[in-house]
């Protein structure tokens, strides 16, 4: 009699080629937590566009992953911010400063915002990140699902502007009219 054929890896353990990682079996491996910034700082002006931005990079991380040592590489594929005014908008991208961009203060960007209403605002962010998984500097094998980070909020006190007319450059002459 023969012995019975025991497979060399057991179906859903880390040597298996099938196994499936879902975003769930991440628990011990988290992918770092996003920061956001603003333009202007902390505050904004009604009916001008207040510019947002986010800093978020691929990464990897090791630890337990289902009772085996692992790596997992976080890549950030998806940003959302909520305004804190009811709107919210996704982007690919974490968007940049005006200076990185190349533009003049309170231009649009792709992750700019308008607001309509005065107030103090949290402005939310969460980052979704794919996810990819190895055993034993294997092959990277993908995470079934998204991760999705927050960010810290940032508080913003958005206000209405008025501009005034002025005569002469303030700068070469800081008495002139309106100055």
């Amino acid at each position: 009699m023969t012995a019975p054929v025991v497979p060399a890896c057991q179906p859903q353990t880390p040597c298996d080629p099938d196994l499936i990682v879902r975003v769930s079996d991440l628990v011990s491996i988290p992918a770092e937590r996003p920061t956001q910034g603003m333009e202007p700082d902390g505050w904004l002006v009604v009916g001008v566009p207040t510019n947002f931005f986010a800093t978020a990079s691929s990464h990897v991380h090791a630890g337990p992953l289902l009772g085996a040592p692992a790596e997992v590489r976080f890549t950030p594929v998806e940003f959302r911010w909520d305004y804190g005014d009811g709107t919210s908008r996704t982007s690919a991208t974490g968007g940049g400063s005006w200076a990185s961009l190349g533009l003049v203060e309170f231009s649009e960007t792709p992750t700019s915002h308008v607001f309509d209403n005065t107030g103090t605002l949290s402005i939310g962010l969460t980052v979704s990140y794919a996810a990819e998984f190895r055993f034993a500097g294997g092959d990277w094998r993908p995470v079934l699902g998204l991760v999705a980070v927050p960010s810290g909020p940032i508080s913003a006190i958005a206000d209405r502007a008025g501009t005034v007319l002025v005569a002469d450059n303030c700068s070469a002459n800081p008495r002139g009219p309106g100055c």
